[in-house]
């Protein structure tokens, strides 16, 4: 699947699934354990001022991996992600224990982890072709899936009296983490343009940017160095970002597609533990099995969990014959149809055919997706365009969250409306991105991260195929 793809990306999809098998055991079982020191109220504001940092420390690596190079940023926080791990083992060891210390430790482990996540994402970028970008993002949204159910059962079942070794597992797969990253990954990062030694700012797919994998090329000189400092021309990229109005639509029909994404884990899932009566999910000869809502709603995430794990790196395959947009725009159909029935049914059959059917349609549209994501950022920005990018999934878990008090007042049917018209709005949007990209649309503007550079520079839009 992999065959011919440079060895940073496969190295760094192992990474990911590391990092997200560890978001997905420490995530739940640090507000769990928040909870039960300091009391539900208190740890939900805890949780909040954490996902305030991840945003904040995601903004600041974009503009670092920009700036100062994928490698260097990656490597840097994820050594820092070991030392954070450790000591939050030691705080919870037979030897010490101390809340406040889980939590500045744990605070500090999120925000490393937030710097890395938009230098991971450009890196993909940096070395990958639109040829080979599909089957990439099909087999990383393969081992994300995975990660997430690996991670929840290894939670589930090892929390109880087993918490410190949980945390020193953590604390060994983040040090493996920082030695693969230290030993094997080399740099990516494009030359800017109008720099010596390249003009296109584009690195040349499925070769080496860096010499050896501790060997960092081409790295600029960094925030702090210029003469207005590294915050204004943080600030400054980030504007030029947000007026690139192509991402700025892509940016919005993503979040649409991903606040229905979040409606099982949150309204749907409300709806059923309240609305839906228990009854024989089947009947077998000596086999049946009665459900509630709160059954239902786990048989129903384990089933589009399981559907993905198995079809998503076929996707390529079973959806070949198909063009980018029937496979985006169909896709985001398919998810938002299936999404409106869960809203409003409470008969198994139906539920669990729906969810299948927002599976399949899932594992159609989010690799192409992600290779659209790819020919829309300016190669001068990658990192800052990915951390643009990493917003919409908190912003899509305050509307799931707002959905769930939403759907007190209204009806089931006024949520299925709601979920059709995100989903035709996210669908018109994309396909606008798509004509967009064939008619050869680029930013106006192009942010420069470097910090020797007292204004952003700036590229003019032009015509032809990005590409």
């Amino acid at each position: 699947m992999l065959k011919g793809i440079h060895p940073n990306i496969k190295l760094r999809i192992g990474i990911g699934f590391v990092q997200r098998l560890l978001d997905m055991m420490l995530i739940p079982l640090m507000i769990i354990h928040f909870s039960a020191l300091y009391g539900p109220a208190t740890a939900g504001l805890m949780t909040v001022v954490a996902a305030g940092v991840a945003i904040a420390c995601t903004f600041l690596g974009g503009y670092l991996s920009d700036a100062r190079g994928r490698r260097r940023t990656m490597l840097v926080s994820e050594v820092g992600c070991f030392v954070a791990a450790v000591c939050l083992a030691l705080a919870n060891s037979p030897w010490w224990e101390s809340g406040i210390a889980t939590y500045l430790f744990y605070l500090v482990n999120t925000a490393l982890i937030s710097v890395v996540r938009p230098a991971s994402d450009a890196m993909i970028i940096d070395v990958s072709t639109p040829e080979t970008r599909p089957r990439i993002y099909a087999v990383n949204y393969w081992a994300t899936n995975v990660a997430f159910v690996v991670g929840s059962l290894l939670a589930g079942f090892l929390y109880g009296g087993h918490f410190f070794l949980i945390l020193a597992a953590a604390a060994v797969l983040s040090g493996g983490v920082a030695v693969v990253t230290w030993r094997w990954i080399s740099e990516t990062r494009p030359a800017p343009a109008g720099t010596a030694g390249g003009t296109t700012g584009e690195t040349t797919a499925g070769t080496t940017a860096g010499t050896t994998g501790g060997t960092d090329t081409g790295t600029a000189a960094g925030p702090g160095t210029g003469r207005s400092g590294w915050l204004l021309p943080l600030l400054r990229g980030y504007a030029a970002v947000l007026r690139d109005r192509v991402f700025a639509r892509f940016f919005l029909s993503i979040l649409l597609f991903t606040c229905i994404q979040v409606q099982l884990a949150n309204y749907i899932g409300v709806r059923l533990s309240q609305e839906f009566p228990p009854q024989r999910l089947f009947d077998v000869g000596p086999w049946a099995l009665d459900v509630d809502g709160v059954n239902m709603f786990g048989i129903l995430r384990a089933i589009s969990t399981f559907v993905v794990v198995c079809l998503a790196l076929s996707a390529t395959t079973i959806f070949r014959r198909l063009t980018d947009g029937q496979r985006i725009g169909g896709g985001t159909i398919v998810v938002t149809a299936g999404y409106m029935v869960l809203a409003v049914s409470n008969d198994p059959g139906v539920l669990i055919t729906a969810t299948v059917v927002f599976a399949l349609g899932e594992i159609m549209t989010s690799p192409t997706r992600q290779a659209l994501l790819a020919d829309v950022v300016h190669p001068d920005a990658r990192s800052m365009y990915m951390a643009v990018y990493q917003l919409q999934f908190r912003l899509a878990a305050v509307a799931g969250s707002l959905c769930v008090t939403l759907g007190t007042f209204v009806p089931p049917a006024a949520m299925s409306v709601l979920y059709g018209v995100f989903g035709a709005a996210s669908c018109l949007l994309i396909l606008s991105v798509l004509r967009a990209r064939a008619a050869g649309a680029r930013p106006e503007a192009v942010p420069q991260a470097d910090g020797d550079a007292g204004e952003p520079h700036t590229r003019h839009a032009t015509s032809g195929s990005r590409r």
